[in-house]
């Protein structure tokens, strides 16, 4: 079975087509879901999330404590050293807009309805944060890759599983979803999201639009690579891949 587009037009039809999904995600590394979102809504929320992420500073890639991901803030992932991802190198803006949090870019609806389809897909009830709280919550966050190299290696999401497996739940389906804000060939040309098998590294963005979503599990080896290396890095002129995650955290 090759990678394909699903086409879900609501958490119905998602469910109806879950084990397809499910199987290409295992054949494949990663499978892709359209229709759930509007890209016109996506990216009139993008332009607030770039619109932020240039008028504010940010935290240093150390030194950020786990309570502090808990409120909304904003910090660079830069080098190969941090608390929950040592030995993944990375070059990216990490911004954590938690639901219990103030709705800073009209993104929580978003992020509701992308936990919704996480759990759908894990065939499993609502892991929203009032069954989560207090031991864990649901990290909602917005990844920035900028042009002039943003990037993330090639990495199995093995905290986040671990994270996932410590609820004990009965499903243990580990699913993880990424939300495209952005577009290849719209907002960046070269780069992207990759999957890494047995015969090289597949483009797993090839054909995607603002707002479709990808789908990945704990086997997958995925990553990111140079966003528009060919152009300079700009601080305060930050544009290039966007993604937006809803991540089940501890609070440790």
């Amino acid at each position: 079975m090759s990678p394909q587009i699903f086409l879900c037009q609501d958490l119905q039809k998602l469910k109806n087509e879950r084990n397809s999904i499910i199987k290409n995600v295992q054949e494949n590394g990663y499978a892709l879901i359209r229709g759930l979102y509007h890209a016109e809504e996506i990216r009139q929320k993008l332009s607030k999330v770039f619109e932020y992420s240039n008028q504010h500073s940010h935290r240093a890639s150390q030194g950020v404590a786990p309570e502090d991901i808990r409120k909304n803030i904003s910090k660079w992932s830069i080098g190969g050293t941090s608390t929950s991802q040592t030995g993944i190198f990375r070059f990216m803006l990490t911004i954590y807009n938690p639901l219990f949090e103030q709705d800073i870019f009209g993104l929580h609806p978003i992020f509701k309805k992308l936990i919704a389809i996480r759990d759908t897909l894990g065939d499993r009830n609502l892991l929203s944060d009032d069954v989560l709280l207090p031991t864990h919550f649901n990290a909602c966050r917005i990844q920035v890759y900028p042009a002039g190299g943003g990037f993330m290696s090639a990495h199995v999401d093995s905290r986040a599983v671990t994270n996932f497996h410590e609820l004990k739940e009965d499903s243990k389906t580990y699913i993880q979803l990424v939300l495209l804000l952005t577009q290849k060939g719209l907002d960046y040309t070269s780069g992207g999201a990759f999957v890494k098998t047995d015969s090289g590294l597949v483009d797993s963005e090839a054909n995607s639009l603002s707002g479709d979503i990808l789908v990945y599990d704990g086997a997958t080896n995925h990553g990111v690579s140079d966003i528009d290396p060919q152009l300079s890095f700009e601080e305060k002129n930050l544009r290039g891949r966007a993604v937006a995650l809803a991540t089940i955290y501890n609070k440790t």
